[in-house]
């Protein structure tokens, strides 16, 4: 039977247990082993292809260079615009008003080449449909076509949520993360809610980030639109756990030192 003059020291037993265990480490990191990662012979995990297909409202950059040096003045901006655009962080704005936009019926229209439709198309795809029309006209020309509006938006449980703009054509759902300035303490990074555009509305994803299987799946690489929602941990009432767990390793030697005092003062009570 249990003396009550060891309850308190079974108090702050269960105490200390209670504030060392309250948040798993296998909720923070990244990328674990979870027992059913996919891995080749020589070692490196597959990857997803990347193949962005285009959709209504895309806004397109394109460059065309031939022979007629005033045909290539109406056709585009100079392209130095965009570089000196982007380098000044505002690649969402003058972009929007210089490059060509997929209107709602997936018809661009292009300076003496007329509409085409490029929904559903991937850029390798949208560049021959246009290189088409072009080998009616001229028989030497240089084409080059880039999505203009690459963003990714990111809200919630993170450190600086917002909209992002990238100036590449492949970024990993990581990589766009990095860029909030990673998710805060009381993110669940195992159950991130990713929004994806599609041709007929948006589908919601769960992504677990502590899963490296995420690698090979369809959404390690984010695409552009796509909205990512960062939900709290469940037990976010309490407080900040991570800052809980600091506080605790600061007061825990303190702890020791007082079960010590207990114990020994309940031995000494004992013994008489």
């Amino acid at each position: 039977m249990i003396k009550k003059q060891n309850t308190p020291l079974i108090l702050l037993l269960l105490l200390a247990a209670f504030l060392s265990s309250c948040v798993s480490n296998k909720k923070f990191i990244y990328l674990q082993d979870k027992g059913h990662t996919k891995i080749d012979s020589a070692g490196l995990m597959p990857v997803k292809p990347y193949a962005y297909k285009l959709q209504a409202g895309d806004i397109l950059y394109i460059t065309l260079t031939t022979e007629d040096e005033k045909l290539n003045r109406i056709f585009v901006p100079p392209t130095t615009t965009p570089m000196n655009i982007m380098g000044q962080g505002v690649a969402g704005t003058m972009l929007y008003y210089i490059g060509f936009t997929i209107d709602n019926k997936g018809v661009i229209e292009l300076p003496f080449l007329g509409k085409l439709h490029l929904t559903n198309k991937t850029m390798d795809e949208a560049k021959e449909v246009i290189e088409i029309e072009l080998k009616k006209y001229f028989k030497n020309y240089f084409l080059q076509i880039k999505l203009a509006d690459f963003k990714f938006s990111i809200l919630g449980f993170v450190n600086r949520p917002g909209q992002y703009f990238f100036n590449q054509n492949k970024v990993s759902i990581l990589e766009a993360i990095s860029q909030a300035g990673e998710l805060n303490n009381l993110a669940k990074r195992y159950e991130l809610q990713l929004y994806r555009q599609y041709p007929d509305g948006v589908k919601m994803h769960v992504l677990d980030l502590t899963d490296r299987n995420i690698i090979s799946s369809p959404y390690w690489y984010i695409q552009p639109n796509d909205v990512l929602y960062v939900v709290p941990l469940n037990k976010r009432a309490i407080g900040d756990l991570s800052s809980l767990q600091s506080s605790f390793g600061v007061i825990a030697p303190l702890l020791s030192t007082l079960l010590m005092v207990l114990n020994t003062y309940i031995l000494v009570n004992n013994l008489k």
